[in-house]
């Protein structure tokens, strides 16, 4: 399992929430029970990386959060889970630095995605890790605009033959869905985006709610927050 991640600076929070940090952590893959984004309490940064604590071993309470979730609730192994918190340490540790250009400053309120990708997702893993210097890079895991998904055109897929196979002459397609990575089903509804790639319909709802690019190309659609 590969992680991602992405962050989001408010320079004008609500007093209760300047100086923290929260983290939502999202597990991409087959099963439907763990699509939902989990998200941590809010917590200082000073106590995020262990200010004023005595023990400097002792795990912060967002560790602990996202440990709990990722063990318990979606039973990942303990070596992986204890990789990706040190990611993310090392990630946070970047952007709040006062070496960072990200503009963070300590009165700023700090949300940090965190993504995990089993390894069968791998296509949809190295298409959302590209190019995370560029300038779409903060706008990554922002929400497609829900009046824009509804508008999307939906079309009925007729199965394509394009090859036969030996046994029996049974033949077989090679289109398939690289969302979920299996075969468009004939007689399944599909979205084709602007961009000319094409993905089972649930699938492409599903993952414009919560990023609006492509997840081939990097094709944007417009945010939700753009058209309210």
């Amino acid at each position: 399992m590969r992680t991602n991640f992405d962050h989001e600076i408010d320079n004008n929070p609500q007093p209760e929430d300047a100086g923290t940090i929260t983290v939502t952590a999202t597990i991409f893959g087959d099963d439907d029970d763990f699509d939902t984004p989990y998200t941590t309490r809010s917590l200082s940064i000073q106590d995020f990386f262990g200010g004023g604590d005595e023990n400097e071993d002792s795990e912060c309470q967002i560790i602990q959060e996202l440990k709990c979730f990722l063990q318990v609730e979606a039973d990942i192994d303990e070596e992986v889970i204890s990789d990706a918190m040190k990611k993310l340490v090392v990630y946070i540790d970047g952007v709040t630095c006062s070496t960072s250009s990200s503009g963070y400053s300590l009165g700023c309120a700090l949300a940090v995605q965190l993504d995990l990708f089993p390894d069968s997702q791998s296509q949809i893993e190295e298409a959302v890790q590209v190019s995370f210097d560029e300038t779409s890079y903060n706008t990554r895991f922002r929400p497609a605009s829900k009046v824009v998904v509804k508008s999307l055109i939906r079309k009925v897929y007729k199965k394509k033959i394009e090859k036969e196979s030996r046994n029996k002459n049974k033949k077989i397609s090679l289109e398939e869905c690289t969302i979920c990575m299996e075969e468009f089903k004939d007689g399944g509804r599909l979205v084709p985006l602007a961009c000319g790639h094409e993905f089972d319909e649930e699938c492409v709802v599903k993952w414009l709610e919560t990023s609006h690019v492509c997840p081939l190309c990097r094709y944007e659609l417009p945010c939700e927050d753009q058209m309210s």
